[in-house]
């Protein structure tokens, strides 16, 4: 089941592997160079004028948030412990317009801060929607690896990308998943995160439903929500994107070590 309201999959999600997708060969197919495309190919005119994150033009978090600050204290990850990169989606509805996504943020702002999570600002460090413009999420996010939340727990050394939608079963929109790359090959150039397909690391969780405090954890450097908590967040197509094709996409995008 997918909590519907605004930002989170339900905590109690269904934590069964994964089921076999029929267009897993259609994905590993398509070329991964389709998605390897210039960002600034695709997002609006008035985006491209803005100061890039790493080749990512990102708006800030002033763009949406009309002055909501942070309910609580913010903290960092430690030099080197950025290990991987986490997608999401916020289980939201799809036929959102372009000057509906300031308010969809606040609205996510509101709940996860709210009564039923708590959380000190919104859970991800970015948002991307599905016209392919990229947001600042957690308070600080474009200015270092502000550590995230998720619901399920947080187990740490991961920052947080989310698609504004749900994907469970609709796609990411062709202009959120080439954003969504440059997003990850961006913050993985930022914190030397490998990304070639089969790329893992190891860590020890700080805890959630899925992974207790304590437990060492191996996870590929790109992985999905449900990897971590027990939840169908990503969502079934989004995280056909996650598995088969951002991997080698992602690479693409990087610079060629020397």
């Amino acid at each position: 089941m997918t909590d519907q309201r605004q930002g989170t999959p339900a905590a109690g999600d269904a934590g069964a592997a994964p089921r076999a997708l029929s267009r897993r060969a259609v994905l590993v197919g398509s070329s991964a160079t389709a998605l390897a495309i210039s960002l600034v190919a695709v997002m609006p005119e008035e985006a491209r004028a803005r100061t890039p994150f790493r080749g990512v033009d990102v708006r800030p978090r002033a763009d949406w948030a009309g002055g909501l600050t942070p309910a609580g204290p913010l903290q960092q990850e430690r030099s080197g412990d950025t290990r991987f990169l986490l997608v999401h989606h916020t289980a939201s509805a799809n036929d959102y317009g372009p000057g509906d996504v300031p308010g969809l943020l606040r609205g996510f702002y509101r709940f996860h801060t709210g009564p039923d999570r708590r959380w000190p600002d919104v859970a991800y460090n970015f948002f991307v929607d599905r016209y392919g413009t990229v947001w600042e999420g957690r308070t600080g996010s474009l200015a270092g690896p502000v550590m995230a939340d998720a619901t399920g727990g947080s187990q740490g050394f991961a920052q947080l990308c989310c698609f504004i939608g749900n994907h469970q079963a609709e796609a990411p929109t062709p202009e959120a998943r080439t954003s969504m790359t440059a997003l990850l090959a961006a913050l993985a150039d930022t914190y030397a995160i490998e990304t070639a397909p089969g790329a893992t690391t190891t860590f020890v969780s700080r805890g959630s439903n899925r992974w207790p405090a304590g437990t060492t954890v191996t996870t590929t450097t790109i992985a999905g929500h449900r990897d971590m908590s027990l939840t169908t967040c990503p969502g079934d197509t989004a995280y056909e994107l996650v598995r088969d094709v951002f991997p080698a996409a992602v690479t693409a995008l990087r610079p060629t070590p020397r």
